[in-house]
């Protein structure tokens, strides 16, 4: 487990440093990382639907995750950058996004959370309204019943 909490760390410290290069890489698209194998196990086309749908996470921000562990100990992450960045103000998010990561877990105490970088070197980890996660999750074939796509409104608290 210590491996996978490693690796995970890992790719998130590599994630944070290619924030602060703005240059376009070849595959600027989104990557799904097994959070149990280590590894990246899938590749999504940076769409404008793709796009939209971080946009509309990024909206239905609902509250700060409650602990500095934010990342779960199994499940997958989907690391998304935002081309162009995206401007957004509201009461959780002040900013220029420039990529998310959303953490999904199978654990039932811990509920999707939204990592955001920041083009102004802010991380934030959030919770976002998950109404629309299982249909994104089984458009790109990530959906399994076992992970936890509860929002944590409906279980009467924070999971972290």
């Amino acid at each position: 487990m210590k491996l996978q909490v490693k690796s995970l760390l890992i790719w998130i410290v590599i994630s944070i440093s290619t924030i602060c290069t703005q240059a376009v890489q070849a595959f600027d698209g989104a990557e799904v990382f097994d959070i149990n194998k280590g590894e990246v196990i899938q590749t999504i086309v940076n769409s404008q639907s793709l796009q939209d749908q971080v946009k509309l996470w990024l909206s239905s921000a609902s509250l700060i995750a409650g602990s500095f562990n934010i990342q779960p100990n199994d499940g997958i992450a989907i690391k998304i950058p935002l081309i162009p960045p995206y401007k957004t103000d509201n009461e959780l998010i002040n900013g220029t996004v420039t990529e998310v990561v959303m953490l999904i877990s199978r654990s039932s105490t811990y509920y999707p959370t939204l990592l955001i970088f920041t083009k102004e070197n802010h991380t934030l980890a959030v919770h976002v309204a998950t109404q629309g996660l299982k249909n994104f999750l089984k458009k790109n074939q990530l959906f399994t019943p076992e992970l936890n796509i509860s929002d944590p409104d409906e279980s009467g608290g924070d999971n972290q």
